[in-house]
């Protein structure tokens, strides 16, 4: 049996900020990895529900219309601006960094297998194929969960995607992909990284070549993650996917020992 097991922990305790006119504006107490956004509250249901909530300065050319997501007025001004956001979570380095394994032998076969696995990490989605239908006209990949969003036939609350429209950054998507909460996934991940099934020839065989002992072996890398994130692998360093991502593979070896 194996394992490794590490904790970390960051907090700013002094840092020179600017003077804040709101204590939430301020970096210290945080760690220093993380995210500063805008606090989702949900999608607006209906045009009764914008108009009794906040005025947006990300909706000044294109009015909000039901289905584009609502933040929270952090100090009450009536108006959601960069005045209203706020530091969360730890960003997307993560707090816990582990790993076990184990081989068994049972006579001449042996099975080797070793897991890995963080918690802790976050990461706030953005950019290309994360934004659909923004940039280069409209065009550009898709994720395949693009019919998981907000319509009128299905106003779900919590779909992955608020309500779409096509065009740049100046349409009236530009409030949906703001940088805040609703965007905000668990990167935390276990992963299957090697399995090995090992079996030594039988001695008679090898001791007629003249050997003292020899092993076939099948091994793979990378065959299996568990994690509640599922558009691209979590370990990735990218907000968008548009990363090269780990591969899985498998080899057939022989051991000799002479």
């Amino acid at each position: 049996l194996r394992g490794t097991f590490t904790y970390a922990h960051n907090e700013i305790v002094s840092m020179d900020e600017p003077q804040y006119k709101w204590g939430y504006q301020y970096k210290k107490g945080h760690p220093i990895n993380s995210i500063n956004c805008l606090i989702a509250e949900g999608l607006y249901r209906d045009e009764e529900d914008i108009a009794s909530s906040p005025k947006s300065v990300y909706a000044t050319r294109y009015p909000l219309q039901p289905g584009d997501i609502k933040y929270k007025d952090l100090n009450n001004d009536g108006q959601i601006d960069a005045y209203d956001q706020t530091y969360i979570s730890r960003g997307d380095v993560p707090t816990t960094v582990y790993g076990f394994g184990f081989t068994v032998g049972w006579k001449d076969l042996s099975v080797g297998m070793m897991f890995q696995g963080v918690a802790g990490a976050e990461r706030v989605l953005n950019g290309s194929s994360v934004n659909p239908f923004n940039g280069g006209g409209g065009s550009g990949n898709l994720y395949s969960n693009i019919g998981d969003r907000w319509t009128e036939e299905n106003p779900d609350q919590n779909a992955f995607y608020p309500r779409l429209s096509y065009g740049s950054e100046t349409t009236s998507s530009i409030n949906n992909f703001q940088k805040s909460t609703w965007w905000v996934r668990n990167m935390n991940f276990l992963r299957l990284k090697t399995l090995q099934i090992s079996y030594n020839l039988p001695k008679p065989w090898v001791n007629k070549v003249h050997l003292k002992n020899a092993a076939v072996y099948v091994m793979g890398t990378n065959l299996f993650t568990l994690s509640r994130f599922k558009l691209w692998d979590p370990e990735l360093n990218t907000d968008n996917g548009a990363s090269y991502p780990n591969t899985t593979s498998y080899s057939v070896g022989i051991n000799f020992t002479f």
